[in-house]
């Protein structure tokens, strides 16, 4: 099937592997190396591999939600009022953002 052709799944609820892959939103090797880890399993049907459109579903509505990063790096978790939860720490680095033991002194210039 060529990359110009348009795919029409309305009305069909077992998908072939290149199917299957159009509605998930991958390609057809990033859909086969990661089925399993889904627990999407094909049917075997007069010579095809077919995957279950619910199925499908189900497993996208089970995959965990994208996470956002803030500006520092860290996942921005929304709260119940919508407002962002940041780390404990400050930055990306978490504790390990170098801090200044001391204040700095030029040295002075030899005469």
């Amino acid at each position: 099937m060529g990359a110009a052709e348009k795919l029409d799944l309305s009305g069909k609820d077992w998908l072939t592997v290149e199917e299957a892959a159009h509605y998930c939103g991958v390609s057809n090797s990033q859909f086969r190396k990661n089925a399993l880890n889904y627990g999407l399993t094909p049917r075997r049907f007069m010579g095809k591999q077919l995957y279950e459109k619910a199925a499908l579903y189900a497993a996208i509505q089970g995959a965990e939600e994208w996470q956002r990063f803030d500006s520092t790096g860290v996942a921005a978790r929304p709260t119940s009022t919508g407002q962002k939860v940041g780390s404990a720490f400050a930055g990306p680095l978490g504790n390990l953002t170098p801090v200044r033991r001391r204040e700095f002194v030029p040295r002075k210039k030899p005469s």
